[in-house]
């Protein structure tokens, strides 16, 4: 039941045709002086298309529906009704899919009432399954609104609006914020241009932060105070981004180029005070379009590459050393640096470039090393002695002592045969630990499991009920998976 969508319940009424099938009723044609016209027409429509096909006819009305709010309805064949028999074949379509996968069904009932009917059927069946989930408290996450007006999306940008199933995670945290500031001005937004990238993390001084990265800058606010947004970093096109507390730095990836930034200089503390979460939400519109002052001079940032040529990069602790990984490719091949955080600066040189960044100088990080893969990568994990890379050829296990890769998992015996045939032309998304002997090797549509040394460790795999484009491990419980399609994680 968690897998069926209700995709609409209000599409326009069809009409059967025994010549040309199904096509869309916009309106109902009178006798009059463009009755020929409109014959003439489907005259000609029916020449020029074999039997079955729909054929688009592009009027004023069919093309209004495209911004029509709520609505995913798009450019549609017309057929015109001209007298009340053909009203005696309306049918009155209603689109139901299965998350994870591309098709979406489209059934038809003989009444508007029926139609209804099973919607609301649907919905009804959707609802009470929500309800048994959390009676038993078997929702693993809960979920919680961190933006109510601060992002938003052009109305023309024709994104339908989805079908609320009361008592759903969801339901109940858009419920929760709209309890929240009830009664109180919805502001207006401050980002109209695409969501890349997220990560939460604490200030120096504790407090819990939340950063998004969209195409034009980085925004910034408390965990706890979903409109006091605003844009820290003024950047166009921010793909990915991370924090590392410890140092205090922000970096992310912007223009694919990797740059560094402190994170007194972009949040500074005075940028959210505990009382911040009252303050902002009765102020006026417009308070949350430029951050509060620091109290100090704010450092510059630091590019830490080249000029756009970082795909993306990795964080994490090896031999006790907090390291980032970045990925530079050239040609079909990838070239990875590494780099080691410090606290003091190494250089005394305060040059600029045109843009503000430093050159000639590490004042955030240091080169700790550098290797070569010879295949498209697209993702490294990290562990305390080694790496794995995610590359066109599978998963690649080195470490930076010996820096010789090996293959990863080994399906050269027969009774691995159904798993190779498995994996096959699959993308490798990651390895992931799950405890001190086994680990999940996830691709596209399945996880593998292996032991330390790479060999099968299971004769089953974890099949996924989508394709996954991205995947994470949360608390060695729970492996997270974010469809192709943007919309579904499972």
């Amino acid at each position: 039941m968690d897998l069926l969508v209700l995709e609409s319940t209000n599409d326009d009424p069809v009409v059967k045709s025994n010549i040309k099938g199904i096509g869309a009723v916009t309106a109902v044609a009178r006798p009059n002086a463009n009755t020929q016209d409109v014959r003439n027409n489907r005259s000609s429509i029916s020449n020029g298309a074999g039997p079955g096909t729909l054929v688009h006819v592009n009027t004023s009305g069919s093309a209004s529906s495209v911004s029509t709010p709520g609505s995913a309805k798009t450019l549609v064949p017309n057929t015109v009704l001209e007298n009340s028999r053909d009203t005696e074949r309306l049918l009155y379509p209603f689109r139901i899919k299965h998350l994870g996968k591309s098709e979406v069904y489209t059934l038809y009932a003989p009444t508007a009432q029926c139609r209804q009917e099973w919607c609301d059927k649907i919905v009804e069946a959707k609802t009470r399954h929500a309800a048994s989930l959390f009676r038993q408290n078997a929702e693993p996450f809960r979920l919680r609104v961190v933006a109510d007006t601060a992002f938003a999306y052009d109305a023309m940008s024709g994104i339908p609006k989805s079908i609320n199933i009361p008592g759903t995670p969801l339901d109940r945290a858009i419920n929760e914020i709209e309890t929240r500031f009830a009664g109180q001005p919805r502001p207006n937004p401050i980002c109209r241009a695409n969501v890349n990238c997220a990560t939460n993390f604490h200030q120096p001084y504790g407090n819990p932060m939340i950063a998004i990265g969209t195409d034009i800058g980085v925004f910034i606010t408390q965990r706890d105070n979903p409109r006091g947004w605003f844009r820290a970093i003024n950047i166009s096109k921010v793909t990915q981004i991370a924090v590392l507390e410890e140092f205090s730095l922000l970096i992310l990836i912007a223009e694919k180029s990797l740059i560094a930034y402190h994170l007194d200089s972009v949040c500074p503390v005075s940028a959210a005070t505990p009382n911040s979460t009252n303050n902002n939400t009765t102020n006026n519109n417009n308070h949350h379009h430029n951050p509060p002052p620091s109290a100090s001079q704010p450092r510059p940032p630091q590019k830490l590459s080249g000029a756009r040529d970082v795909s993306f990069f990795a964080t994490g602790r090896m031999k006790d050393r907090t390291l980032v990984f970045y990925k530079k490719r050239e040609g079909v091949s990838s070239i990875f640096k590494v780099l080691e955080p410090v606290y003091q600066k190494s250089s005394t040189s305060s040059s600029r470039s045109r843009f503000g960044f430093k050159k000639g100088t590490t004042e955030f990080f240091r080169d700790f090393d550098d290797f070569y893969i010879p295949s498209e990568t697209y993702n490294v994990n990290l562990f305390q002695n080694s790496l794995a890379i995610s590359t066109a050829r599978g998963v690649e296990v080195m470490t930076l002592d010996k820096k010789v890769p090996f293959s990863i998992p080994d399906l050269k015996a027969p009774e691995c045969a159904s798993i190779k045939e498995r994996i096959s032309g699959q993308r490798p998304l990651g390895m992931f630990r799950l405890n001190e002997n086994e680990f999940l090797l996830v691709f596209e549509e399945v996880g593998i499991y292996v032991n330390k040394h790479g060999d099968v460790s299971r004769a089953v795999v974890m099949e996924f009920v989508g394709k996954a484009k991205q995947a994470t491990l949360w608390g060695e419980m729970y492996l997270v998976l974010v469809d192709q399609s943007g919309g579904f994680v499972e």
